[in-house]
């Protein structure tokens, strides 16, 4: 999911066959004219009839108003001397820049400060391994530790249904206590499937699942918005609402194009407690790789 973040390009999809038409830039690229020569659809041969993916990223809101007051940045403020790191730790809506805000906003509201959560980046030149030698092209590493172990919030990515005594970051449970002061999600439900996708997805730059923020004008709160990178200009806007059985199909397609509207798609997630089957991990799973993961 990193690599989206720092892919130069903008990406369109033809109407006609559905490719991908890929135009390297330094910038949000819009298409001009049919004698654009960047506009050619290798699958059709033939000048493309195309639609961009997504929205440009300068159109992504600049803060979020969550409950409790908590208002949440596309990413943290940060001091001037600071700006070199940050570009490399924190991306819009991204994992690590809700936990840093959410924590921040913790300690000044009187939470215990329970969380030890520190991240440092390392960069260093790419080595070829053909030429055996370092190229131009930097990389970097980030790590991020909590009590002396891998942050749970970030590096998790478990491959199975987590039992309640796993759960030992005092971040997620803080976040997802639908009765404590600082848990932001309305429900057990969203609770459950926050949880196991913070933990399923890892990945320190993977999409946050947003809960309860308020958009349209405020006209709507709904479960869980995430902000999908498909380029470094291209998000893909999405509304996670979680459901139970027996709401009108009526209501859902009023929501559906409201949203859309918008600019946003919905996905949304049954929740059947009469079905033995059903299960937070698998929806949070599917959800997961639904975004992209």
């Amino acid at each position: 999911m990193r690599d989206k973040y720092d892919l130069a390009e903008t990406r369109y999809v033809c109407r006609r066959c559905k490719g991908l038409i890929n135009v390297p830039s330094d910038g949000f690229y819009w298409f001009s004219s049919t004698a654009d020569p960047n506009f050619w659809c290798a699958t059709c041969e033939d000048l493309p009839q195309a639609d961009v993916l997504g929205r440009p990223a300068d159109e992504i809101p600049h803060e979020l108003q969550l409950p409790k007051g908590f208002i949440l940045r596309a990413v943290p403020r940060v001091e001037p001397q600071e700006v070199h790191e940050a570009n490399l730790l924190y991306r819009p809506y991204s994992k690590r820049s809700f936990l840093s805000q959410y924590m921040a906003w913790v300690k000044l509201s009187g939470g215990l400060e329970t969380c030890d959560w520190s991240a440092h980046a390392t960069v260093f030149r790419r080595f070829d391994s053909e030429s055996q030698s370092y190229s131009e092209c930097l990389e970097y590493e980030i790590g991020d530790e909590c009590a002396g172990r891998p942050c749970q919030f970030l590096r998790a990515q478990v491959l199975k249904p987590p039992k309640p005594e796993e759960v030992t970051c005092s971040a997620i449970r803080l976040l997802c206590d639908v009765k404590g002061s600082f848990g932001l999600c309305q429900t057990g439900d969203e609770a459950m499937i926050l949880q196991c996708y913070l933990l399923l997805t890892g990945g320190e730059h993977f999409p946050m699942l947003v809960p309860q923020a308020s958009i349209l004008g405020g006209k709507r709160r709904p479960d869980f918005v995430c902000f999908v990178p498909l380029t470094r200009f291209q998000y893909k806007w999405v509304v996670v609402l979680v459901d139970r059985p027996g709401k009108p199909a009526s209501t859902c397609a009023k929501e559906d194009a409201e949203y859309a509207q918008s600019g946003y798609s919905v996905k949304r997630i049954l929740v059947d407690r009469s079905n033995s089957g059903t299960s937070y991990f698998k929806a949070a799973r599917e959800l997961k790789l639904s975004l992209g993961g």
